[in-house]
């Protein structure tokens, strides 16, 4: 652990040695210096097991007093968990976003592309799309992350979106898609056909929107346009919106993984316009906001954890 700067308050000590005893190149004497830690007041063991409680689930690595083989077993199931989150929560980071894509963005990247017909396609962050004219349609695949869509009109040839397990269908119209938790498909001006099996096919006209999933479609509701079309302009809007999807929503537009220590704060609703490309100052606010503190663990993990929690 650094020691160089202003020491670090007792929590933060404890998430250092939380990070530092989960690195494969962690020593012995790295373990060491950690129970004499541990044991030198008795705060650091307090702080210590609220990390602990805090992890969900995830066993203390270095506890004192515990056998050789008992550690060791321990340590390798807290670094294949670490490693399972790695792979869950960075891997698709880490691996360009449609790679072999006709067309993609970069997190934080925003791309307009006009196709031979006049449509424009408006690309969010970490965004793939492939495209395929043809005499009888004109098909875009959305791949991943958020497009907005202004389709010139071709009576001849329909405009078909697909994404996930559902399609779009319109002749002339403008409209946003995003690939979530399931699809969401807003629509701004005139209307559009939506299906997705096993549903039958609804219509959706402008300041409307639908979702589907794997249970098919849902009802066919009204829109917040204003937060849909916010990422236009580089905000993010969110009203009444639960931290969890915010911090989710938040990460698109970010390089590493944000964990929320304390699982049932992700239920705490969040009223905010945030900036996409400052979100170290969107974390910032809502730590503040909610009693948070922001740990900044790697330039690939950054933890929220509540100032309060004992």
């Amino acid at each position: 652990m650094d020691r160089t700067s202003a020491p670090p308050s007792v929590d933060d000590q404890a998430i250092q040695w939380f990070v530092l005893l989960r690195d494969d190149e962690a020593t012995e004497a790295d373990r060491a210096a950690f129970a004499k830690w541990l044991r030198s007041d008795p705060s650091h063991e307090a702080a210590w097991r609220s990390l602990e409680r805090m992890w969900s689930g995830l066993d203390v690595v270095g506890r004192p007093r515990q056998r050789r083989r008992r550690r060791n077993t321990l340590r390798r199931a807290a670094t294949a968990a670490v490693l399972l989150l790695v792979v869950v929560g960075l891997g698709w980071q880490m691996i360009p976003v449609g790679l072999f894509a006709d067309h993609r963005t970069s997190i934080g990247e925003r791309k307009t592309i006009t196709l031979d017909d006049g449509s424009q396609i408006e690309l969010a962050t970490a965004t793939a799309i492939d495209v395929s004219f043809k005499p009888s349609e004109r098909r875009i695949k959305l791949l991943t992350g958020e497009a907005f869509f202004t389709v010139a009109k071709d009576s001849t040839r329909p405009f078909i979106v697909s994404a996930g397990r559902g399609e779009v269908k319109v002749l002339g119209t403008a409209f946003d898609v995003k690939i979530a938790r399931d699809v969401r498909v807003a629509v701004t001006q005139s209307k559009v056909q939506v299906g997705a099996p096993p549903s039958p096919p609804v219509e959706v006209t402008a300041s409307h929107e639908v979702r589907y999933g794997p249970a098919g479609l849902s009802a066919v509701t009204e829109a917040d346009l204003d937060a849909v079309q916010a990422w236009r302009q580089n905000q993010l809007v969110f009203r009444d919106v639960p931290l969890s999807e915010v911090l989710t929503e938040l990460g698109r537009y970010r390089r590493g993984s944000v964990v929320l220590l304390g699982g049932e704060l992700g239920q705490r609703h969040v009223t905010a316009v945030f900036d996409t490309q400052d979100t170290d100052a969107a974390l910032d606010i809502i730590a503040q906001s909610l009693s948070l503190r922001v740990y900044r663990a790697t330039s690939w993990l950054t933890l929220m954890i509540p100032t309060s929690d004992r």
